[in-house]
């Protein structure tokens, strides 16, 4: 069979043009001969000569016509077919109309009139061969591709993009320089004339040694690229840690011209994520604060990396982000704000709840935008502000794959919780891609998709680049083995149109090379006053999406705080019987007021979370999350969980700020950090062991509450577990994704009902303070440590107190 090129240069389409042209009269020449000269300069574009880098001189030409059938073959039908040709012709439309409403487009009515004529000529089809019908095809695909490439938010503008190859696990995996040591390749790269050249510039021109490049990011003004590089080491290291031939990712910024090539970060860490932010600084992610990932194999020793920023040249480095587990791919809002991901399983489940977060420059008010009680979307990766718009376009991946999915837009004022189950709402959202289903996601949208996006660049709401592979996401549970992907422009019409790919290598993060407005600068709001502390103010606690329980009044707030892991491999040592769980101690409790408010102080720079507790001592509700306040911040919250969009009532209004704020009064010893053997075992002691000491005899009992050690815990800790519930990663879990008040570790336990039955209650007369202990203990997640540590693990297993964990 005949190439539609073929067909062209031997004239039987063309004939089949200029025969309308005749019966149709003089006023359809115009648009022939545009079908003609669009077709012709189609076919002569990108010759082997400008496919600079790519294999065997493949043309620009080739590229597009084999990307055309490829797509053709994504949507299950051939070229020539009757819809396919329909498709392209009525997207073409769409196109021409959505154009005409754009600042600076240019006059398409000989485009519109041409379109006309192709559309006359679909009524032909079936006196056409194959072969004719490809012709037409790609002269409808012509056409279109001419019309998209004509938006002014494109034309014209050189495309900087990177080249890269990478690791194939899971998106842990996808920056650390740990796994490129044997994959050196990559570089920053500019596309000249994106759509009609395959010419590029190179902006690093082997100034650096082999190694791996990974994140891209431009300027406001575009005069400075800036990305992420590890140079190759001379072998792989066995262990993931600071030592001398350890190889790191630094953030590096080059001119757009190619010149001023320099780092700007150096030291002993990987930094990566590079954003440039309004205020002239830079957004970027690091492991600067220390602490491990707690899902880890131990062939994957990764470290947590948070939010950080940085001067202009790379000085002045500070923590933004005290999250104690990782977080990714800052960019900066209409607004000012910072968004970015963070992977948030607090008593939750290590493979879901990577949401959108947002924060001031200063890294204060962080709060949740979308993703984080969901697992319909697994993970939500490259956030990006569209143009002229409050929406956020984003990918929707997967945890157990590289980053790729599904293009996204988010309305973040719209975005909101269910108020019956208390998990994201998708109202807010607008899938631009529903051919790529949810990767890893749950429910029918969920799934493993055959191609995948990724790294898009808005143009605006409707106007995409971006980058897209026809393979499955690379990955370790995706099935995909190749990490391919190339440069293309994609619109919500349906426009999907090839600029660059390279064989052997991925071409992501395209970005125009063109200056843009830089968002607003948000001042700094902290108080020196405050000194290393922070202040939180709580409007009334029963305001709350789901309500709190009748007939439990909340008479204070429980202050945990999350400790970071310090060991390196999932559930090594365990703390306790949670799966994946966190360290934690309980810095204290604050009283909250008969109108339901709290105001207190807290220490700055630590993760920590919340619980409403009842007279009792029993939690009513509690987080499942972290916040933290910069020293001198003043945050500020509506109620407990309370409805997206609601803000505190002004301060004068509470009774809780009409007083000075209150101090954290400590807990019980075996709080700070927790520890089973202080806080549990002596109450166990005192009233229980006489019956469960594990003798025979007349009242005693099977269940064996004495303190000695058994394997990695005591006898009393394993004796308890059937009797106590906690949150976790796993089907033991008291709920997946979202905390129901009333349903927390106290009152899920058979425990303290036990300790009211009939016999119970005549034998064992527990004071309140007791009572209160074992409350706190259950509340906690029951754990048996407080700590990842070894020797402090086995002081405590001794009864001993140990200090909290020095990363904090």
């Amino acid at each position: 069979m005949r190439t539609g090129r073929q067909c062209v240069s031997r004239g039987r389409t063309s004939e089949c043009v200029e025969r309308g042209v005749a019966a149709r009269g003089l006023a359809h020449a115009a648009a022939a001969a545009l079908v003609l000269v669009l077709w012709g300069s189609y076919v002569r574009a990108g010759t082997p000569a400008e496919a600079t880098g790519l294999a065997q001189g493949e043309s620009l030409q080739a590229m597009v016509e084999a990307d055309w059938a490829a797509q053709e073959k994504r949507r299950g039908r051939l070229p020539q077919s009757r819809e396919a040709i329909r498709d392209v012709l009525d997207r073409a439309a769409r196109v021409i109309e959505d154009l005409r409403a754009v600042p600076g487009a240019p006059n398409l009515t000989a485009d519109a009139s041409a379109l006309g004529l192709l559309r006359e000529m679909v009524g032909n089809l079936d006196t056409l061969n194959d072969t004719d019908r490809v012709a037409l095809y790609h002269k409808a695909r012509a056409l279109a591709r001419d019309v998209a490439l004509k938006n002014p938010r494109l034309a014209g503008k050189p495309v900087v993009f990177m080249k890269r190859r990478r690791f194939v696990c899971q998106m842990l995996h996808e920056y650390l320089g740990y796994y490129y040591q044997d994959i050196a390749c990559g570089g920053v790269f500019v596309l000249e004339e994106p759509g009609h050249s395959l010419k590029t510039r190179d902006l690093i021109r082997g100034r650096l040694a082999p190694g791996s490049f990974a994140t891209l990011s431009l300027s406001y003004d575009a005069r400075t690229v800036y990305f992420a590089y590890a140079e190759q080491a001379a072998e792989k290291p066995d262990f993931y840690a600071p030592r001398p031939g350890r190889r790191y990712f630094h953030i590096y910024a080059v001119g757009a011209d190619g010149d001023s090539l320099r780092p700007l970060t150096r030291d002993e860490w990987d930094d990566f994520d590079p954003c440039p932010l309004p205020d002239g600084g830079i957004a970027f992610m690091s492991w600067r604060r220390g602490g491990f990932c707690r899902c880890n194999n131990p062939w994957e020793p990764l470290p947590s990396y948070t939010l950080h920023r940085m001067d202009a040249g790379g000085g002045n480095v500070r923590t933004l982000s005290f999250h104690e587990t990782n977080e990714w791919h800052p960019n900066v809002l209409s607004d000012g704000r910072i968004v970015y991901i963070r992977w948030d399983y607090v008593d939750r489940s290590a493979a879901n709840f990577h949401g959108l977060w947002a924060c001031n420059p200063d890294g204060t008010n962080a709060v949740s935008l979308f993703g984080n009680y969901t697992t319909r979307i697994n993970a939500c990766y490259q956030p990006r502000p569209i143009p002229g718009s409050n929406r956020i376009a984003f990918i929707a991946g997967a945890h157990h794959a590289d980053v790729g999915g599904s293009l996204i837009l988010l309305d973040p004022t719209r975005a909101s919780l269910d108020p019956t189950s208390g998990q994201d709402r998708f109202d807010a959202i607008e899938v631009l891609t529903p051919e790529v289903c949810f990767p890893e996601g749950d429910g029918k949208d969920g799934g493993w998709p055959r191609s995948y996006f990724h790294s898009p660049w808005p143009l605006s709401e409707s106007h995409f680049l971006i980058a897209f592979s026809f393979d499955p996401i690379p990955g370790m549970s995706s099935g995909g083995k190749k990490d391919t992907a190339g440069i293309y422009y994609l619109d919500r019409f349906g426009t999907l149109e090839l600029l660059y790919r390279e064989p052997g290598i991925s071409c992501m993060y395209p970005f125009p090379l063109a200056p843009r407005p830089a968002p607003p600068v948000i001042p700094s709001t902290t108080e020196p006053e405050l000194g290393d502390e922070g202040e939180f103010l709580l409007a009334n606690v029963n305001r709350s999406l789901l309500p709190l329980p009748a007939g439990r009044p909340v008479k204070e707030l429980r202050v945990f705080q999350v400790l970071p892991k310090t060991t390196h491999i999932a559930n090594q040592p365990r703390v306790g019987h949670a799966n994946a769980e966190s360290a934690r101690m309980l810095l204290g409790t604050v009283p909250v007021e008969v109108d339901g408010s709290a105001y207190f102080r807290a220490p700055a720079r630590k993760p920590l979370y919340f619980q409403a507790v009842d007279g009792e001592g029993r939690a009513v509700q509690g987080m499942r999350s972290i916040v933290y306040v910069q020293p001198g911040e003043r945050r500020g919250c509506a109620g407990c969980h309370e409805p997206g969009g609601t803000t505190p009532a002004p301060s004068g209004r509470t009774l809780a700020s009409s007083r000075p704020p209150s101090v954290i009064q400590p807990g019980p010893d075996g709080t700070r950090p927790f520890g089973y053997p202080q806080l549990v075992q002596p109450l166990l002691e005192r009233h229980c062991v006489r019956c469960h000491d594990g003798t025979a005899g007349q009242d005693k009992s099977r269940v064996v509450l004495s303190g000695e050690a058994a394997g990695a815990f005591s006898r009393s800790y394993e004796s308890l577990k059937p009797f106590v519930r906690w949150y976790e990663w796993g089907g033991q879990s008291i709920s997946g994704t979202v905390t129901h008040p009333g349903h927390l570790g106290a009152d899920e336990s058979r425990l303290p009902r036990i300790l009211k039955d009939a016999l119970h209650a005549r034998e064992v007369r527990l004071a309140d303070e007791e009572r209160r202990r074992l409350y706190i203990w259950l509340d906690g997640n029951a754990p048996f440590y407080g700590t990842y540590e070894k020797e402090e693990q086995a002081a405590q297993k001794r009864g001993e107190g140990v200090p909290p964990p020095r990363v904090q």
